[in-house]
């Protein structure tokens, strides 16, 4: 069945393939029509998500403001861009660090709130002795050895991970500053599920990226 398409979408299918031959060009060589794709996505997906923030962040923000704080946002909108030139560089030092510290904060506080406290308490709720007890019930003996055994595992696995980042070490005459042996060996064990991690998300990248090339030369 022949689907009708608009002079618009010819184009873009066009233009979709000639872009991805352009990007799988690299796998020869890195060449010029491989940087001018990257160049062209790099730049479309900036204006882009300039664009998005400016329609759905930033405007919606300044509309209703009262003439005080409108006049604070366009006074530190001008120390910002003060930045933009090495002799007035200083004067947008404060709103530079404004920006930084609370882009910091934020983050920081989000990533404690959302995502460190939650995997805090979700993995030791796996050595809640009712959810052992409730699994044994469920499923017997063997389920309930092979819960503690996952539960054993994502416990090494994080403080093997924990440890693996740990750069302390303690200095010694005429040698380079080593780790302990016990922070050693725990890393190496770290390192090992550091790498599947790696293996899993590229191959969920590589994938991804594999259906949508399948479903782009299908279109063609």
């Amino acid at each position: 069945m022949l689907v009708e398409m608009t002079l618009l979408q010819v184009i873009g299918l066009l233009v979709s393939f000639v872009l991805t031959v352009m990007v799988l060009l690299y796998a020869f060589d890195d060449n010029v029509l491989f940087r001018v794709a990257v160049y062209l996505f790099v730049g479309v997906a900036a204006g882009y998500a300039s664009a998005v923030a400016l329609k759905d962040v930033i405007l919606p923000r300044l509309i209703g403001l009262q003439p005080t704080q409108l006049l604070v946002v366009v006074l530190w909108i001008v120390l910002l861009a003060m930045k933009l030139s090495p002799r007035t560089a200083k004067i947008g030092n404060p709103a530079a660090g404004l920006l930084v510290g609370v882009g910091a904060a934020v983050a920081i506080g989000g990533a404690i709130q959302g995502t460190l406290l939650p995997q805090v308490l979700a993995s030791t709720e796996l050595f809640a002795p009712s959810l052992t007890q409730q699994t044994f019930q469920a499923g017997g003996a063997g389920q309930a050895a092979g819960y503690v055994l996952r539960s054993l595992t994502i416990l090494v696995g994080t403080v093997a991970t924990l440890a693996h980042f740990h750069f302390g070490a303690k200095p010694a005459p005429n040698q380079i500053p080593q780790r302990s042996r016990w922070i050693e060996t725990i890393s190496k064990v770290g390192e090992v599920f550091i790498a599947l991690t790696f293996g899993v998300i590229f191959a969920g990248v590589f994938s991804a990226a594999l259906v949508a090339m399948v479903e782009r030369l299908a279109l063609v």
